[in-house]
């Protein structure tokens, strides 16, 4: 019994030999620990990442650029030690979104966005803000919905404020027209994306001294900056800065349209600068240059209800942009004003009423796209207000009519079907 128990062992353990022999032959790396395995999953995932980036139209990085690739990119898209790709190639895509890194700071891939609308007013008996009351629907019941992503989407937003906001203070009387906003409207130019907003206008100390200190405290509050007025001369000229990523942006304003000579501001006189005579403006431009590798410049002036700019306008503008000014845009008139280039930069003489009242007329959201290499586009997006309704034109018929009027009343400049303008060669 024990002899036969024996031969069956020996026969168990030849089996087993023979067995584990053919595998070793068949699979030789099998006790490396799946480490060929797992390059090849790591070549694919850099691969695929690096094909994602490159099929994506709002990445215009080349690869040196952007490296994405394992031979060019050290740093594996995943971490080794998680056992779900799926999730880890997807957090590798989400960092490689263009606006985390224009949130970071980071070198841009893309350009820098600056948009700019005209005159807003929410005075508190105005017919847009008791449309904004009666609607319900917060900035949704005033702007169409496709003009409020384009305001949000912008870096940098900026409109001219045309009111006070306060509770205090009395309205000049000998003034037709009177605006002040309880400060808890700034809310609205919050759901509008606004950024920085300019209080160079006729309308700003339309209650007096302790309103317009009111407005600058409201602003500052709510996280708004604002340029052409301050607490005091030197605040009223002084810059207001934005860097985003290497670029740093300047941005400066003054009224050429003021109600009275205590509406400049002094040394410890809270008001406003004025450009009647340039010199102080001007000299604003140049700090701001000297600080910033872009400047706007954001002025009030023209005559109202005129499409052409009168001859100081374009006077003006040619002075400002010899100071170093690379985009003026002009405000006050109420209605659309021509676009110019001088020195090839962009004169927008004005963009008329943004939401003002309840005529219907002609508007505009100005975009400038400051691209990575130094160059920039102008693009006139085509804005129409009717009854108190701020809505971006979508209609082809529509749109073409709105370029033909732009066309006719600018100089020298071409209007391509999207709105970008460019000067006539």
């Amino acid at each position: 019994m024990n002899r036969k128990l024996t031969k069956i062992l020996f026969v168990l353990i030849a089996i087993l030999i023979i067995v584990s022999a053919v595998a070793y032959i068949k699979n030789p790396g099998l006790d490396s620990g799946g480490k060929n395995e797992g390059n090849q999953f790591s070549d694919f995932s850099d691969n695929s990442e690096y094909t994602k980036r490159s099929e994506d139209p709002t990445d215009e990085s080349s690869p040196e650029e952007n490296p994405a690739s394992s031979e060019t990119d050290p740093t594996p898209s995943y971490d080794e030690t998680d056992n779900d790709p799926e999730e880890n190639n997807k957090e590798a895509d989400d960092k490689a979104g263009p606006s985390d890194e224009t949130n970071s700071g980071d070198s841009l891939t893309g350009p820098i966005v600056l948009a700019f609308a005209g005159d807003v007013n929410l005075d508190e008996n105005s017919k847009p803000v008791a449309r904004y009351d009666k609607e319900n629907k917060g900035i949704l019941g005033a702007f169409s919905q496709d003009l409020v992503d384009e305001m949000n989407n912008a870096d940098i937003f900026m409109l001219n404020n045309e009111f006070a906001y306060s509770t205090r203070g009395a309205r000049i009387k000998e003034k037709s027209y009177t605006f002040r906003a309880h400060p808890k409207r700034v809310d609205i130019l919050k759901e509008m994306g606004v950024d920085i907003v300019s209080l160079a206008n006729n309308h700003a100390l339309d209650y007096g001294v302790d309103a317009l200190l009111d407005t600058f405290t409201t602003l500052e509050e709510a996280g708004i900056d604002y340029v052409g007025a301050g607490r005091n001369m030197e605040r009223a000229k002084a810059p207001v800065y934005y860097t985003i990523g290497d670029t740093t942006i300047g941005f400066v304003a003054a009224s050429r349209v003021i109600y009275a000579m205590d509406w400049y501001a002094t040394d410890d006189r809270p008001g406003m600068i004025g450009t009647y005579d340039p010199e102080l403006f001007v000299a604003s431009i140049k700090e701001a240059k000297e600080n910033s590798d872009y400047v706007v410049a954001f002025v009030h002036w023209g005559i109202e209800r005129i499409h052409e700019p009168v001859k100081y306008q374009k006077n003006l503008a040619k002075i400002y942009i010899d100071a170093g000014a690379d985009f003026v845009i002009g405000c006050h008139p109420h209605v659309m004003q021509g676009i110019e280039f001088y020195n090839g930069k962009p004169i927008a003489y004005s963009l008329g009423n943004y939401w003002f009242n309840s005529s219907k007329r002609e508007s505009g959201l100005l975009k400038i796209y400051i691209n990575p290499d130094g160059t920039f586009d102008v693009q006139l997006l085509p804005v129409m207000n009717n009854n108190t309704y701020t809505y971006l034109i979508t209609d082809e018929k529509e749109k073409e009519a709105y370029y033909r009027f732009m066309t006719d009343i600018s100089f020298n400049v071409e209007y391509n079907k999207d709105g970008f303008v460019t000067e006539k060669q």
